[in-house]
């Protein structure tokens, strides 16, 4: 008769015990790393670029001409988003790209107000924004 706990057997909670340790081991632990959130553009030749980090980075930059704003205007003749960036002293405002999936919409709108959340925006060579990406890393918490 074999031996139960629970109604699981002594076998299977070897197994399970076996499993985590295996992953213990295998694991990697990142609890108390951090990456500094910094503000970064990029100007290409062609025309497109990219810019990255968070409203507070491009706050505190050392660069300091740095600013990136997120807007979406909306008033009784329609609605429009852009994004308007200054970096190392160069201006730019970049519409978003017509045509854009109701997702992507959505996105650039939760970006807007993600105060603290690392955005990442890329501009085509016509000069419109064509990918917007809004994330967050535990590392990068304050």
């Amino acid at each position: 008769m074999k031996k139960r706990f629970h109604g699981v057997t002594v076998k299977h909670l070897l197994g399970i015990g076996l499993s985590l340790a295996v992953l213990a081991v295998a694991g990697q632990s990142f609890a108390g790393a951090s990456a500094p959130r910094a503000a970064k553009c990029v100007f290409n030749a062609d025309g497109s670029g990219t810019c990255s980090g968070t409203l507070t980075a491009f706050r505190k930059s050392a660069d300091p001409t740095a600013q990136l704003i997120l807007q979406n205007y909306q008033s009784s003749t329609g609605m429009s988003r852009y994004v308007a960036l200054t970096f190392g002293g160069t201006f730019k405002v970049v519409p978003l790209a017509g045509g854009l999936s109701a997702d992507m919409l959505r996105a650039f709108d939760q970006a807007c107000t993600a105060v603290d959340a690392n955005v990442f925006v890329h501009w085509n060579t016509s000069s419109q924004v064509d990918t917007i990406q809004l994330y967050n890393d535990s590392g990068l918490i304050p």
